[in-house]
């Protein structure tokens, strides 16, 4: 599902559902549709989401950028191209790019639950969810393809969110492309829950955090809050938990339930609120200075790989039975460590 398809769907999945049938069906097959209203014209893309459902505006631009699309016979060449009511469009669909790309690896996997359609896993700390630059293979995706092969049939190995290499917890899967446009759309809808604990430094209140969120304009390798009107809506909610004192510091268990899935989102906002997370080496203005927690860095870095924080709770409807799903994982030792340092207690029922 958080934290790019983390953004869910919209950046991140390459396939989806077509109406009325699926990607594998209507791959290298021409599509062709009038547009019908209800205004008297629309942008190109826009059209073409209403008949390719769950595919990602990113992806149907992308096809008009590559040549796919014609409109009333001339090649369209921009996304923004505005069609008028009784136009023809026609769609040559590309294969999906096949995740055989993406060559099998032998990786240990905690899979909580798997069957015929998904599996749910609790990911580590320090995993890459998919090969991309600087990480060609060694993640979950290769992980997956080695422990079920047929994911090699389903694009981007069956992942349909992700979580950034240092946050840990659980993950959902999908095995078949039905199953993924299920988990796709619920994702859309924001349906899928998805609840994390952090261990931030400072006391932040219980608040909801809503902000316009993108790529920082000075840093472009980082995310950022941008102001009003620019970006993409995020909004984070914050419910403070335990309390207490890491190497001399005040630091809070909060737990952040999604609503949007903006990549970096938590991170970003609690850093933006002035609390950033325990072991956070990118979003840290505010954390206390090396000096000021006595040779503490060391022994954070020692116990976790990353930012304190992980992905506990999982709920949705099963892709293909609409049954309810629930998932909950307790945090890694060395998070676990850092609570029983900081004198906050964690037990099964938190």
């Amino acid at each position: 599902m958080g934290e790019n398809l983390e953004e869910w769907t919209e950046d991140y999945i390459d396939q989806g559902q077509f109406s009325p049938t699926s990607c594998a069906d209507v791959a290298n097959q021409t599509q062709s549709f009038a547009f019908a209203g209800p205004t008297q014209e629309r942008r190109l893309d826009q059209v073409m989401s209403q008949r390719f459902l769950g595919l990602s505006r990113s992806l149907l631009q992308r096809w008009i950028l590559e040549g796919h699309v014609s409109v009333d016979g001339r090649l369209a060449t921009k996304p923004s191209q505005l069609v008028r009511i009784g136009q023809v469009i026609v769609v040559a669909v590309p294969a999906p790019a096949p995740a055989q790309a993406w060559g099998p690896e032998q990786i240990d996997l905690n899979i909580i639950f798997e069957d015929s359609e998904v599996i749910v896993l609790n990911k580590p700390a320090g995993l890459v969810v998919h090969p991309a630059a600087g990480h060609p293979g060694g993640t979950l995706a290769n992980g997956l393809l080695h422990h079920a092969p047929e994911l090699a049939q389903v694009p981007r190995a069956g992942i349909v969110h992700r979580l950034d290499r240092d946050t840990s917890g659980l993950m959902v899967a999908a095995k078949t492309i039905p199953a993924q446009i299920g988990l796709v759309r619920q994702l859309q809808a924001r349906t899928v829950k998805r609840s994390y604990l952090a261990l931030v430094w400072g006391r932040p209140k219980g608040q909801t955090i809503s902000t316009w969120f993108g790529r920082d304009p000075r840093d472009r390798q980082k995310m950022a809050v941008l102001p009003e009107g620019r970006g993409k809506e995020a909004i984070t909610h914050i419910e403070p938990l335990q309390a207490g004192l890491l190497f001399g510091q005040e630091v809070r268990l909060v737990r952040c339930q999604l609503e949007t899935g903006r990549t970096h989102q938590i991170r970003v906002h609690l850093e933006n609120i002035g609390c950033p997370i325990v072991g956070e080496t990118t979003y840290k203005r505010k954390s206390p200075h090396s000096n000021k927690i006595f040779g503490g860095k060391k022994a954070i870095e020692e116990a976790i790989p990353g930012q304190a924080l992980h992905a506990q709770k999982l709920r949705f409807l099963h892709p293909i039975t609409s049954s309810a799903m629930e998932f909950s994982c307790d945090p890694p030792r060395g998070f676990l460590g850092l609570l029983g340092q900081a004198g906050i207690a964690w037990g099964p029922a938190d």
